[in-house]
């Protein structure tokens, strides 16, 4: 009689064990053919933690404190990789044409070599805002495929800087020339050196300018130091004629460079 009753309890909890884990199954349990989807949630800096990153319309970085009696490109840092790809949009001046220049552009800052670049086929009246919404997908296919990361506080760091314990100072030398037949003086070449007392000197750009473009004067008024690596981008900045006279143009160039390779103790000239 015992032996029945032990049987029949047993039974009854055993079944009853089944039951509650049936019951639990469709609450919180996976097996091997569910999809786990994971969520991404937006930084500080515009970038998706997970998956695609999201990027927003970057602010202007001003590079030239003289914009009157000038005509100028306007800079906006978006980001960087951390193997050195830099991206930006450059608006060049217009002059007085009231068209509207844009130009998105991504750069190795290793190698100082475009990887991609874009800008509309034909000018047309617009805007930043206009541009970007218009071809927002597009900006953020290749941004993602160079694995930029947007930072929103970017901004232009002195000449003379310290970084990681060394101090470092952007040097620039021009070659000038005279026209003879304006009898004004230009730029036919430029050369950039970064010096550190710590580590040493270093000639990391050098450029000859054609003399039609009639550049009269360049230098560099800072340059954006990378949140990834030991890497910057120097800003250098020209001003050339005007097309059709004045106003003159000024506009800017980027030049990459590393902070902790190519450098000797030797002088340089």
């Amino acid at each position: 009689m015992k032996t029945t009753i032990y049987l029949l309890a047993y039974t009854l909890f055993f079944s009853l064990i089944i039951s509650c884990n049936g019951n639990n199954a469709g609450k919180g349990a996976t097996n091997s053919n569910d999809t786990i989807k994971l969520q991404t949630s937006v930084n500080a800096n515009g970038a998706d933690t997970e998956g695609t990153k999201a990027y927003t319309i970057p602010k202007e970085l001003s590079y030239t404190k003289e914009r009157e009696g000038f005509v100028y490109d306007k800079f906006y840092p978006i980001g960087w990789s951390d193997d050195g790809k830099f991206a930006y949009i450059v608006e060049p001046s217009s002059g007085s044409s009231g068209l509207y220049f844009f130009e998105i552009k991504i750069v190795d800052i290793v190698n100082n070599k475009q990887v991609w670049s874009w800008k509309p086929e034909v000018e047309e009246e617009g805007n930043l805002n206009s541009m970007w919404n218009s071809n927002k997908e597009l900006f953020t296919q290749h941004l993602n495929e160079y694995k930029i990361v947007q930072f929103s506080d970017l901004e232009l760091k002195p000449t003379e800087f310290s970084h990681k314990g060394n101090d470092y100072q952007i040097l620039m030398d021009t070659k000038m020339e005279t026209d003879s037949d304006y009898g004004i003086d230009f730029i036919k070449g430029i050369s950039l050196s970064m010096k550190s007392p710590q580590i040493g000197n270093k000639i990391f750009f050098e450029q000859r300018i054609d003399p039609r473009d009639y550049v009269l004067s360049a230098f560099v008024p800072g340059l954006l130091i990378s949140p990834h690596n030991d890497r910057v981008v120097v800003i250098c900045q020209k001003e050339s004629i005007g097309a059709a006279g004045p106003p003159n143009m000024v506009y800017f160039e980027i030049i990459g460079s590393n902070l902790s390779t190519g450098f000797s103790k030797e002088s340089v000239n």
